[in-house]
This record gives structure tokens, sequence and C-alpha cells, in this order.
């Protein structure tokens, strides 16, 4: 028992290790998928694109956005991810976003996005 007692010292003593996390989704109607994530690689961010019409918005962790029309703006989502059914929010690091029958709304620190098939609005 003595020896595990310093082990358990030092684990308590070290940090914990930042883990990433990404989500992907979509919305029920299959016309936007998004992308958010929270200490990854690529770094923080909610990204959402819509295929009719072709456009995708790109929030940062300041709340500033970077939008992009056109079909070279869009691709292909990952198999995995999943349909976040209206009414329904994902919560990764700061980002919130939320699924609405007017489209997908994402947010941090009260700026944001909410796209849909009537284009993108940034508050």
């Amino acid at each position: 028992m003595s020896r595990l007692v310093p082990t358990l010292i030092v684990a308590l003593a070290l940090p914990a290790a930042a883990s990433a996390r990404v989500s992907w989704f979509h919305s029920p109607s299959g016309n936007i998928q998004c992308e958010v994530a929270s200490k990854d690689s690529r770094g923080n961010y909610a990204y959402c694109q819509t295929f009719n019409p072709a456009a995708s918005v790109k929030l940062g962790v300041k709340g500033h956005s970077k939008l992009c029309r056109g079909a070279g703006c869009v691709g292909d989502g990952p198999p995995n991810a999943f349909t976040l059914r209206y009414g329904h929010s994902v919560h990764v690091g700061p980002f919130t976003c939320t699924s609405r029958t007017d489209g997908m709304r994402c947010t941090v620190g009260g700026h944001g996005f909410l796209i849909s098939r009537r284009g993108i609005s940034r508050f």
C-alpha cells in the first residue's frame, strides 16, 4: 500500500492534459453541415456550409467570422457526422451551435452567425 501513495500524489500534482475535441454534424434536412473544434491542431472554430446556396462561414474564438460564397467554398463532410435535431445544441469549447427550423445558429461570446437556404447573417 505504501507504493501506491507516492504514485497517486504524483498523478494528482500533474496538470490535466488539454484534449482536442471536434464535432461534425448536419441539419435534419442535410443542407447544412458543420464542424466545431476546440484545442484542435487547426485551431478553435465553428464552421458551417450550405449546399443550396453554396456558401460557408467560419467563426473564430474571438467572434470574428469569414464568409465564402460559391461552389469552391463547400466540400463533403465526414461519414461519422450526426444529425443535430431541431431545437438541440452542440457545445464544443466556447462554441454553441443550435439546429433551428430557420437554419443553424452558432455563437461564441455573444457573436456568431445564422446560416440557412436564405443565406448567412452575422451578429
